[in-house]
């Protein structure tokens, strides 16, 4: 065990920092950015019928949704209740826009 050890300090470190001191600075910069993509989510928490309609409880990540053709725009993340008038030929919606 005594040996291993030995050998890995003699191996070159996996990771290494830099402190990016420039000759009579006194001041070291670096920058770290990242990145993050989060695809758009809207899932329909609950469906109710109305009288000429149906109220749709969603939750959405994105800036607005189309239900029948009509857009909802919304200021957040998070829940919203949706009261879409029925259309004879069903409901379609479109989310992400």
């Amino acid at each position: 065990m005594k040996g291993a050890l030995s050998a890995l300090l003699l191996l070159p470190p996996v990771c290494t920092a830099q402190t990016g001191l420039v000759a009579a600075s006194s001041s070291a910069t670096r920058q770290l950015s990242f990145k993050v993509v989060v695809p758009p989510v809207m899932r329909v928490l609950q469906v109710t019928p109305l009288e000429g309609g149906y109220e749709y409880r969603i939750w959405t990540n994105t800036p607005s949704a189309s239900f029948n053709g009509r857009e909802y725009r919304f200021s957040k993340v998070g829940e919203y209740t949706l009261k879409v008038p029925s259309s004879p030929r069903g409901v379609y919606l479109i989310h992400g826009l």
